[in-house]
């Protein structure tokens, strides 16, 4: 168990500037917020960060190739009025440019025939393509898997063979995800209801692959949701940060030896993320980080220094996408194996 007051104590931002608190204002942050951004980006690349924050993406669709060939559903949502473009490092994924007024994308009789799933972005479909690239079946397991966009990504994959065991803790959130799986026909999915802490010893088995979908202050999703960019105090953040360490601690008992697990969150704060895998390289030296198997696109490497903190080298080899570079939601992965 991580006290949350150490890190408190480790994470705290104790000096603003001015121009921090200049932007925060005019933006509607957290004056600390836009201290962290500053200290990694610089002054300009954070003004670039806040204003590409105030932009919303357009949705992604993964085709469902288990299901129906991915040319005829799209020539068929063309048909109904939307524009779609594909995503070149993406096996399925694909761009929502435009929508008509009626069906809505959740609304079409394919989307019910389970023959897509809508993601709000495109950066979701990363991890996957790390962990099941090749399109291996073997024993994978999502920790934190509701509402299932990253599991059944991972099913589709292994084209259906396997097994994905897919867990949350959260009951209503396991609606949607059996939902999913229900609506788009996925057999190699089992949904299990557990704290992951408890997984460990509740389950016998061992997993070549491992994703950690860690639940976050949600820093990288602004767009989606402007209250993230005030909702979360520095205490409220040492406290994920404590929980996420426990999670991903959990997670990778769960990993088979030289198997591979991604921890990724939907955030930017380098304390969710680098911090988070410094401590567990740390705490436990077998565990190791892992170069990327493939480069999909030019994603940016993981920051290692900050604030005085210290960091493992080898977070460097950490994915971060950036709102303002890649035009994206914000998310960050890191590949951790276990020697």
């Amino acid at each position: 168990m991580v006290d949350w007051r150490i890190v408190y104590r480790e994470i705290r931002v104790e000096r603003i500037s001015s121009d921090a608190r200049r932007l925060a204002r005019e933006y509607s942050y957290r004056p600390y917020m836009v201290q962290r951004y500053i200290e990694m980006l610089g002054y300009d690349e954070t003004l670039e960060l806040l204003k590409a924050f105030e932009k919303k993406p357009k949705p992604v669709i993964r085709c469902n190739d288990l299901r129906v060939e991915c040319k005829w559903l799209m020539e068929r949502l063309e048909e109904l009025g939307f524009k779609l473009e594909h995503i070149d490092w993406s096996l399925h994924g694909y761009r929502v440019l435009k929508e008509p007024r009626q069906p809505s994308l959740g609304a079409t009789h394919e989307y019910l025939k389970g023959y897509y799933y809508i993601h709000r972005d495109s950066p979701p479909l990363i991890p996957g393509l790390l962990l099941e690239g090749d399109r291996e079946p073997r024993k994978v397991l999502d920790t934190c898997a509701a509402p299932g966009g990253k599991a059944t990504h991972l099913a589709q994959l292994m084209s259906g063979e396997g097994l994905v065991v897919a867990n949350d803790l959260v009951l209503y959130r396991l609606v949607a995800l059996v939902s999913h799986v229900l609506r788009m026909g996925f057999r190699n999915i089992v949904v299990t209801w557990s704290d992951l802490k408890k997984l460990p010893r509740l389950l016998e088995t061992r997993f070549a692959r491992v994703l950690v979908d860690a639940p976050c202050s949600g820093e990288g999703v602004i767009m989606f949701d402007p209250s993230r960019k005030f909702k979360t105090t520095q205490k409220d953040l040492a406290v994920i940060v404590a929980r996420e360490i426990g999670l991903l601690e959990a997670a990778l008992e769960l990993l088979e030896p030289n198997g591979l697990l991604a921890y990724v969150t939907c955030s930017i704060a380098l304390e969710e993320n680098e911090y988070v895998v410094s401590k567990i390289l740390a705490r436990n030296p077998s565990i190791k980080v892992v170069k990327p198997p493939v480069k999909l696109f030019k994603w940016s490497s993981g920051v290692k220094e900050y604030m005085g903190l210290e960091l493992d080298s080898s977070v460097r080899e950490c994915i971060r996408v950036w709102p303002h570079i890649h035009g994206t939601m914000g998310m960050t992965i890191c590949l951790l194996t276990k020697t």
